[in-house]
C-alpha cells in the first residue's frame, strides 16, 4: 500500500536526477524510510547508479554508499581516501544517486565529501527524525552541506484507517471499536509507522482486558517504541 503522496515521489525523483541535494524532515514513523526504499528500487529499475544506506552518522557510511552505487569501483586495496576520490570519479563520469536515512552527527568531512557529490555529480536526498521544533533546532543547517530542506507531509486520516483495517485482518485482532479505532488514529498524527507498531504490540495479549483493547497503555507504549527504534539504530555498535 502507498502512504505516501505519489506526487512527492515523482516530485524527489526528477530533482535527484537534476543532481538536487535535499533534506527530507519528518517525525519518527511517518514513512521517510519507506519512501527512500521505494526510490532506491525505482531508481535501480531505471539502471541509475543508487544506494540506500539505512543509517548514516559517519563519512565511511556515505562511502560505504558510494562502494554500493558503483560496484565496478575497485577499493579494496587503497587508502579510504583514495577510494572516495576513485568513486568520485567515476560519480562524475556517470551521475548517480545517494539516499541517507537516519542522517545525523554531520562531521566537517562528511559536508566535504557531500559538497564535492554537488554539480550533477550526484543527487543526495538525506533522511532527519524531527519530532518537535526543538530537535530540530539542535540539528545542523542543511544549507551547510548545500541540502534543501523538504517536509514528509502526515499521511491522510482516510489511508491511515485502511492500513489499520489491512494490519488487523492481516494479524488476527478483533475488529476495533469506532472509538478505539479514533483514539488510534488521533494518537498516530499521521504517521504509518506508529499504526504498524501499534498493531504489532497489540498482538501481545498484555494489552487486552475482559473489556477489551486497554488503548491508553497501547498508545504511550507505542510513542515509546517508535522513539527508541529509531534511537537505538544511531547508537554506536558495541
Amino acid at each position: 500500500m502507498q502512504l505516501h503522496p505519489p506526487e512527492l515521489a515523482t516530485d524527489l525523483e526528477r530533482r535527484l536526477l537534476r543532481g538536487e541535494h535535499l533534506t527530507l524532515f519528518g517525525p519518527r514513523g511517518s514513512g521517510k524510510s519507506t519512501l527512500l526504499t521505494r526510490l532506491h528500487s525505482r531508481f535501480v529499475a531505471a539502471g541509475i547508479p543508487c544506494a540506500y544506506s539505512s543509517v548514516t552518522t559517519s563519512l565511511d557510511d556515505i562511502t560505504r554508499a558510494l562502494e554500493r552505487a558503483y560496484p565496478g569501483v575497485l577499493t579494496e586495496e587503497v587508502s579510504r581516501r583514495a577510494a572516495r576520490s576513485r568513486l568520485w570519479m567515476s560519480a562524475d563520469q556517470h551521475s548517480g544517486v545517494l539516499l541517507l536515512d537516519h542522517f545525523a552527527a554531520v562531521s566537517n568531512a562528511m559536508v566535504s565529501l557531500l559538497k564535492r557529490l554537488h554539480g550533477r555529480i550526484a543527487g543526495v536526498l538525506t533522511a532527519v527524525d524531527v519530532d518537535d521544533q526543538r530537535e530540530r533546532s539542535r540539528i545542523r543547517r542543511p544549507s551547510r552541506y548545500g541540502a534543501m530542506s523538504v517536509r514528509m507531509p502526515p499521511t491522510p486520516t482516510r489511508q491511515l484507517r485502511r492500513l489499520l483495517y489491512t494490519l488487523t485482518g492481516g494479524l488476527g485482532l478483533p475488529p476495533l471499536a469506532p472509538g478505539i479505532e479514533q483514539k488510534l488514529l488521533e494518537a498516530a498524527r499521521g504517521r504509518p509507522g506508529w499504526i504498524v507498531k501499534g498493531m504489532e504490540l497489540a498482538c501481545e495479549p498484555r494489552y487486552w482486558c475482559e473489556h477489551g483493547l486497554l488503548i491508553s497503555t497501547l498508545c504511550v507504549d507505542t510513542e515509546a517504541a517508535v522513539r527508541y527504534r529509531a534511537l537505538d539504530m544511531l547508537r554506536p555498535p558495541p
